[in-house]
């Protein structure tokens, strides 16, 4: 299965690899990112599709959020085009 992902991350030094590094170390696989920066803030946005083989997504969001760069993580519903909080 295949979900979208949009995290919010601060704009510091191996910010970017620490997230995708513990995505795949917990088992999901990255299919695509796209980023963006937010204007007038030092805030980074990703959008990631993530595969998985049947493991939860809200427990990878509630490990993504632990990172220390992380500010937020949406889980994008693949049905319709709004966005679900994880926290």
């Amino acid at each position: 299965m295949k979900r979208m992902i949009e995290l919010r991350l601060a704009r510091a030094e191996g910010a970017i690899v620490r997230t995708l590094g513990l995505i795949e170390r917990r088992g999901f696989t990255v299919t695509a990112i796209t980023t963006r920066s937010d204007a007038g803030s030092e805030t980074l946005v990703l959008r990631l599709e993530v595969a998985s083989e049947g493991r939860p997504f809200d427990v990878l969001l509630r490990q993504v959020l632990r990172l220390i760069d992380v500010r937020a993580a949406l889980l994008v519903e693949s049905s319709r085009s709004d966005a679900r909080a994880a926290c």
